[in-house]
């Protein structure tokens, strides 16, 4: 009897296995050709396209130097020539008009005056001038990018259209770190994190001529699809479209900025910490995986070879320079917590802080992501975003300590934007491998109402610096004289790129609510191959004591 009975459980569990694995199939086939990529990359474009628009001409940090290397850059001028002795500044021959956006910074870090300050244009603008530019050093591969529509246009439509082909190629690798986690078998925290990492500043940037933005994007991109690749390791054939982003984004990010290399360092590590050690001999052992890192070795030696020749590391001396090392901990110690507001939001050339409250929102979401992976996850994933978060708050620290005696106090909260937003993405995944239950209908509606704060703090944000700009900020200036009596307005009007951006940020929120609140353990979105296993269901003991992965 005893036999009979623990047959009849065992049966009885067999059939409960196939049921959950027939469901499983059955979702998977219902989230087919469901990918996040085309939704979140038209959503990006068009919020990063507007920000485009709304800040004037030379309002992003250092705009005016990326703008004359990029046109210097197109016109096969890959280098410069040295202009005194303080610091990298070289000398290009560029457009009249390009040299003429450095004249118009006469607004910047003072908040009363708006770009009609700028002196008149004078003379042909196509003619040929030299200008001066402080990113003369830099890799020219974001430049050769961005700065082609110097040669097609004149005046200020060729600086908007380097802005708008900037900004489509971050919305793109953003999007295929949407794409890629929207494959994965559980995606539920980390598309809601990697979308909560999508501060006002990251699209401020976006929709700028600055290789800032192509860094957090390219490392976004990487992390995304290799744990996409890791997921799919078991599989026959790995699919070739994310091997294909990863070694694009990282032959990209290697010759971005000259840290670049060691964010993609410790990305590729951190990933790299989630897998196990079966997926890494699979990945490794695949033809296209392999062709990709030597493309990547390639490009990472062009990028070695660039700096080491051209010395890309230099700056001019700052405030601070002659200081020791030990000096440069203590300060930036203090100043942790404020470079953490170059990750949400400092707009112009850092004199404009977000308001109060978006910055507490927002500051309360990275907290909130950090303190969820040291108290509910666990295993290999964990480890992967704990290295991230240390060495966020870490590295500034140190990079800043070893050349402060040379070159001051440098840093800024957006040089670390690169490593911030893999960070966000990788709390999500740890969450994923943890968190296996339902979200309850409480939770939901929660997430439900930060989504909506989300987009109030965005658009609050967006209004904020457009007024910055169409009035100035003064005692005697009121919200009414924006429409009444604005002194500069954006090319779109100031009402129709608010438009376009808050309707843009309401398909977005809709489209985030809708994940929220679809089935856990189902893909959301996303076309997955992985294979549909009892273990791949249920959880296999060792991935259960490890990672859950």
């Amino acid at each position: 009897m005893r036999s009979l009975r623990a047959l009849s459980a065992q049966d009885t569990k067999q059939q409960e296995a196939s049921s959950v694995i027939s469901a499983r199939i059955t979702g998977f086939r219902a989230a087919q050709g469901r990918s996040w990529f085309l939704p979140s990359f038209l959503v990006l474009l068009f919020l990063s396209w507007s920000w485009a628009f709304a800040s004037p001409i030379a309002a992003i940090p250092d705009e005016p130097a990326h703008v004359t290397k990029a046109a210097a850059v197109a016109r096969g001028q890959l280098g410069g020539t040295q202009v005194g002795t303080d610091g990298p500044l070289l000398a290009v021959d560029v457009p009249r008009y390009i040299r003429y956006v450095d004249a118009m910074t006469c607004f910047a870090r003072h908040l009363d005056k708006t770009p009609t300050c700028a002196p008149h244009l004078d003379g042909d603008p196509d003619d040929t001038v030299k200008a001066l530019t402080t990113a003369g050093l830099y890799n020219p591969i974001y430049y050769a990018i961005v700065g082609w529509p110097s040669l097609a246009a004149s005046g200020f439509p060729a600086v908007y259209v380097m802005r708008f082909v900037s900004a489509l190629l971050s919305s793109f690798f953003l999007a295929a770190a949407f794409g890629a986690v929207s494959q994965l078998r559980r995606n539920k925290w980390a598309l809601i994190t990697l979308s909560g990492a999508i501060t006002p500043m990251i699209l401020f940037l976006n929709g700028s001529v600055n290789p800032n933005s192509l860094e957090y994007a390219t490392t976004a991109a990487i992390s995304a699809n290799l744990l996409l690749l890791l997921r799919k390791s078991s599989l026959e054939r790995l699919p070739i479209l994310p091997i294909a982003i990863t070694t694009a984004a990282a032959a990209l990010l290697a010759n971005t900025k000259a840290l670049s290399l060691l964010w993609l360092l410790i990305i590729v590590l951190a990933v790299m910490l989630t897998a196990t050690g079966v997926q890494l001999k699979r990945l490794v052992k695949t033809p296209a995986v392999l062709a990709g890192a030597g493309v990547i070795a390639l490009a990472c030696a062009f990028a070695v070879r660039w700096i080491v020749r051209h010395d890309s590391l230099s700056s001019k001396p700052f405030e601070g320079a002659g200081l020791e090392p030990a000096d440069g901990v203590e300060i930036m110690l203090d100043k942790t917590f404020s470079h953490m507001l170059g990750w949400i939001g400092q707009f112009g050339w850092l004199e404009l802080d977000a308001p109060v409250g978006v910055l507490a929102f927002w500051m309360a979401i990275i907290f909130v992501a950090t303190f969820s992976v040291l108290l509910f996850t666990r295993g290999r994933s964990r480890l992967a975003a704990l290295l991230l978060a240390v060495s966020l708050i870490v590295l500034p620290i140190a990079l800043q300590a070893q050349v402060i005696s040379e070159q001051g106090i440098i840093w800024q909260g957006r040089y670390i934007l690169a490593l911030f937003v893999p960070f966000m993405l990788m709390a999500g995944f740890a969450l994923d491998r943890s968190l296996t239950g339902r979200i309850p209908t409480q939770g939901r509606r929660a997430l439900g109402a930060v989504v909506n704060i989300a987009v109030v703090a965005q658009i609050v944000t967006f209004v904020w610096v457009l007024r910055r700009y169409t009035t100035g900020l003064s005692l005697d200036v009121r919200w009414g004289d924006m429409l009444g009596a604005p002194e500069w307005q954006p090319p779109l009007g100031i009402v129709g790129v608010v438009i376009i951006f808050s309707a843009t940020l309401v398909i977005a929120a809709v489209l985030l609510k809708r994940h929220i609140n679809s089935p856990d353990g189902l893909p959301a979105a996303g076309n997955t191959t992985e294979p549909v296993s009892a273990e791949s269901v249920c959880g296999h003991p060792a991935d259960r004591m490890t990672d859950h992965a």
